[in-house]
């Protein structure tokens, strides 16, 4: 029986999408500096498949559909093609290589690939939730109306765009503070939840890298048992790749914590947070699943009270609470979606002039309480606050 074009698309999509979600494609994006390029594509090329999965091929006579159906296929060749092009070009690299002036060169023509493939992947992507392809229509153009099945999936799809949007803004909203001091904010989600949780911390640091508030970044995906050198490294490759995209040229500094980390692993914990001293940055730290794993990646990120914020994700409620909190005061809860188990915890905190004014309030009810003492925050805390 001849293979019709919506099952045509949907095996070449499933191969695609497989080795998107390969560990091999998550590790060469990682070395490249492309992950979160990379990790868009993915979830970008899962909902395609999910609506082809909902397509008949009795739809197939189509001819919007099949069009569509036509460039997600070539899409989904493009996106092959280009990873496994970078996996064999990254195999034959030497880690030397990364110091040498053609990693720069390099680095550019497949950043700009990976922008390109992202954009295609999002024009096919937006087509047909532009025209409600895949539920079909019937084949005139004048009865191009959609079922009323049609309208139910665009309604639940255009309310899940809007509450994803909602959830990647108060999450943006919880970073982007004014407090000087380092903040953490943890996000939780139970495994049902985790593509979810993923999802939305990593379009709110896509979203809080094109901004001007920080100065360096790193997204971390987290491995167990935890590799603490390995880990620093992959901080330390994501400054040098965000420095050549920034200037065309790293800057000395940064030079040479990068030689530090191929060539002095026994010194690289010192320069690392030597280079990090003085400037403000933004980590994620994807799945962290233990406390034990928090006390020694968090002795790496001090505070240099530069405004800088570190992102949690983790499916262990108590490993979100201890990452947010302070041994005083637990953190707030904001709850991200109002109908899935997103969750994020963050310490409250205010600006100095707002401290003062607490602390004002603070010692004129002292004074007229006959020394009873307040035990709810802010006053419990503002007690011992001596340098406001």
């Amino acid at each position: 029986m001849e293979a019709t074009a919506v099952s045509l698309g949907k095996s070449v999509l499933d191969g695609a999408l497989h080795y998107a979600k390969s560990s091999l494609a998550e590790e060469v994006a990682l070395e490249l500096g492309v992950q979160r390029d990379q990790a868009f594509i993915r979830d970008e090329l899962e909902m395609m498949n999910s609506f082809l999965m909902t397509a008949h091929d009795d739809r197939d006579d189509n001819k919007v559909v099949k069009t569509w159906v036509k460039q997600v296929r070539d899409v989904a060749y493009d996106v092959e093609d280009c990873l496994q092009d970078f996996a064999v070009r990254l195999g034959k690299k030497e880690p030397s290589w990364w110091l040498s002036p053609s990693a720069l060169r390099e680095r550019r023509c497949i950043a700009k690939r990976m922008k390109e493939l992202r954009g295609k992947v999002e024009d096919v992507s937006q087509r047909n939730m532009r025209y409600q392809l895949v539920e079909g229509s019937e084949p005139t153009v004048t009865d191009f109306v959609p079922n009323n099945t049609a309208r139910v999936t665009m309604s639940g799809t255009n309310e899940a765009w809007r509450q994803e949007e909602k959830a990647k803004a108060d999450l943006v909203h919880l970073v982007n503070n004014k407090v000087e001091d380092l903040t953490v904010i943890a996000v939780w989600g139970t495994s049902d939840d985790h593509l979810g949780e993923t999802s939305i911390v990593g379009r709110a640091y896509d979203h809080l890298k094109r901004t001007n508030k920080f100065e360096c970044f790193a997204w971390i995906d987290l491995t167990h048992p935890l590799k603490l050198t390995e880990l620093l490294q992959t901080v330390i490759k994501q400054l040098y790749i965000r420095s050549l995209q920034d200037t065309g040229k790293a800057t000395p500094e940064c030079q040479a914590l990068m030689r530090t980390s191929v060539e002095k692993e026994d010194h690289l914990a010192n320069e690392f947070n030597k280079y990090l001293s003085d400037k403000c940055y933004l980590i994620v730290l994807n799945d962290l699943s233990t406390t034990h794993e928090w006390e020694e990646i968090k002795k790496h990120f001090r505070d240099n009270k530069k405004g800088s914020r570190i992102i949690v994700s983790t499916q262990e409620v108590g490993v979100a609470i201890l990452c947010a909190g302070t041994d005083e005061v637990a953190p707030k809860q904001t709850q991200l979606f109002d109908d899935r188990t997103l969750y994020a915890f963050h310490y409250e905190v205010y600006s100095k002039s707002c401290l003062m004014h607490w602390k004002e309030i603070y010692i004129m009810l002292s004074s007229s309480a006959e020394g009873c003492p307040f035990t709810f925050f802010p006053f419990n805390f503002l007690a011992n606050q001596n340098d406001i």
